[in-house]
């Protein structure tokens, strides 16, 4: 007797996909993987420009009176 899978068509489909997405890394990026990049290095480039404010702004409150 063989073991059903109730998965069997979707698991199926998310090999074909992931085979067709590996063969798109050889090729030219498409608009949608620019775009996740382009917002993936912006997000990363505003978190560490606010924590450079923030080592700043740390620096200059060493000498103050209020911590």
């Amino acid at each position: 007797m063989k073991a059903s899978n109730p998965y069997g068509v979707e698991v199926a489909n998310l090999a074909r996909a992931r085979d067709t997405g590996s063969k798109a890394v050889f090729g030219p990026p498409t608009a949608e993987e620019i775009s996740r990049l382009t917002f993936a290095k912006l997000r990363d480039i505003r978190i560490h420009a606010q924590e450079l404010r923030n080592r700043f702004a740390r620096l200059l409150n060493r000498g103050s009176s209020l911590e």
